[in-house]
């Protein structure tokens, strides 16, 4: 066993032959990783390891809110680990060797640098916009820290569409649709981003999931935005963010002229 996997949790004595994690999750020099010492709670899991409380190497890791524990980040959760927040380097046994039952442990969490997304455990995109605050992927197309602030795709819808977290990055257009198109966001959480633009000459809604959280102008609280006046639609672009907070849909109007937005 390595010395320095034992300084994180491992047990003293001769162990299971280990690789180079950190190799293995990370790129470049290793000085720009940041690290802190995190207390990981009990009921922590890696779903996809053959014993869920061996966590393992490259696991992304969010915090729970009213504990401040770290565990395993759960995207449909709403305890506070739906935001990703680190990285566990080095693999991890959740079960105390005495007792057979999990308990907290203290452990070294990476919270920036660069990482390698394709080895990363339970990375999803909301995930990776998230993390992109403060970490830099291999992989990445925007090519700095930061959140997403231009599409990773567009897509064409011609009838109304709810968005779901996975089409983070996306800018919606409405190629040839012959009516109104609404694009309904997903719930919002920190690290989301997309937008619409309009380019058939159709009416093009983007809309609140919860009916009221998105920023806009002389509107805090608003529904929704659309470009819905005549002579005045095609080429009305908005890129929407999500603040740091995670309460507010923040807009970016980018369109290609002085389109009119009707915000409701």
């Amino acid at each position: 066993m390595s010395a320095i996997s034992s300084l994180f949790g491992g047990l003293p004595g001769i162990g299971t032959i280990q690789e180079t994690y950190e190799e293995a999750i990370t790129w470049g020099p290793a000085w720009n990783l940041r690290w802190i010492g995190a207390q990981i709670a009990a009921a922590a899991i890696d779903s996809g390891s053959t014993q869920t409380w061996r966590l393992r190497p490259g696991l992304v890791m969010g915090v729970i809110s009213a504990t401040q524990l770290w565990t395993n980040y759960s995207p449909t959760a709403t305890d506070g680990s739906q935001i990703a927040r680190g990285i566990i380097a080095y693999g991890l046994r959740m079960q105390d060797v005495l007792s057979g039952s999990t308990v907290n442990k203290f452990y070294a969490m990476i919270i920036g640098g660069q990482v390698k997304g394709a080895n990363l455990l339970g990375l999803d995109l909301q995930a990776r916009n998230q993390l992109a605050q403060n970490f830099m992927f291999d992989d990445s197309i925007i090519g700095t820290y930061g959140q997403q602030l231009v599409p990773v795709r567009e897509v064409t819808k011609t009838a109304d569409y709810t968005a779901v977290t996975a089409d983070s990055g996306t800018l919606f257009d409405n190629t040839g649709a012959t009516g109104a198109v609404t694009i309904t966001l997903p719930a919002i959480a920190v690290g989301l981003s997309m937008g619409i633009v309009v380019l058939a000459d159709q009416s093009m809604t983007i809309a609140s999931a919860a009916g009221n959280d998105i920023a806009a102008f002389n509107d805090a609280s608003a529904t929704s935005l659309a470009f819905s006046t005549g002579g005045a639609k095609v080429g009305g672009r908005l890129w929407l963010t999500v603040n740091p907070a995670g309460t507010k849909w923040l807009v970016s109007n980018q369109s290609a002229g002085a389109n009119t937005i009707t915000i409701v």
